[in-house]
């Protein structure tokens, strides 16, 4: 009767723990196809947001850094045009790219995997330094919202292609935006107090550059992340903004 008994609880165990191996495996499984699935996102739009966030880095770096102001002063009006244009095209493009990943893993539910946390972290970091009015003040302040929009005009459905049943979205060139910035009033709405900002940068050269310092280290944390190891863009140009005093 004692050998049954203990035959009965092995056999109970040992149904327990292979219900816990099947749970455990079946977790893993969901997991990796979350992860997977993630990774399929990532890959489609890792190529244009990194490449976005890059140039944007680089004018920003360029502009706190660098000579760029030059182009704001010069009397060449062609010249002074592409400094203004070329900046506010570098930041549309790198929202638009954001939103387009946006899209693509809005109905994912990825909030488990890992790895998705840390990109929501770095992309939630440049649209807080974007939007904050506590850690950074005065110029190149886009709000939450206002960052989406910008997004959205800024992407192309005519160009579209279709890849797994997802629409893979473009963003319109550098010479849409400038026709679309002198011909479409609505469209140009949008970049109305961006347009001031760069502009004004010419005329004061005590700008407060802390919200755009902390911004470019902030877009330098996602290239870090997307480009891991470095092999898109090298470690020799991966130059971050330290220390900047406004005033």
């Amino acid at each position: 009767m004692l050998s049954i008994l203990l035959s009965a609880r092995a056999n109970r165990s040992n149904t327990e723990l292979q219900a816990c191996l099947q749970s455990e495996i079946g977790q893993r499984q969901v997991e990796a196809t979350k992860s997977a699935r993630l990774e399929e996102v990532i890959s489609r739009y890792r190529d244009p947001l990194l490449g976005s966030a890059f140039e944007l880095q680089s004018r920003i770096y360029n502009i706190v850094r660098g000579g760029f102001a030059g182009y704001l002063h010069s009397v060449d009006s062609a010249e002074h045009s592409y400094a203004v244009n070329s900046t506010l095209f570098v930041i549309a493009q790198y929202m638009a790219w954001a939103e387009a990943l946006r899209r693509g893993v809005q109905f994912l539910d990825l909030g488990d995997v890992e790895r998705n946390r840390e990109l929501v972290n770095r992309l939630e970091a440049i649209r807080s330094a974007f939007s904050t009015d506590t850690r950074f003040t005065g110029s190149f302040r886009i709000f939450r919202v206002e960052q989406r929009a910008i997004g959205e005009i800024m992407l192309d459905e005519s160009g579209m292609a279709r890849q797994s049943s997802e629409i893979l979205w473009q963003c319109i060139g550098y010479a849409a935006f400038c026709s679309k910035l002198d011909r479409d009033q609505s469209f140009a709405s949008w970049f109305a107090r961006l347009d001031r900002d760069v502009r004004a940068l010419a005329k004061d050269r005590g700008s407060d550059f802390t919200r755009l310092s902390g911004l470019q280290n902030s877009l330098m944390d996602l290239i870090d992340f997307l480009d891991d190891p470095p092999v898109r863009f090298p470690i020799s140009l991966r130059k971050r903004i330290m220390q900047v005093s406004g005033g």
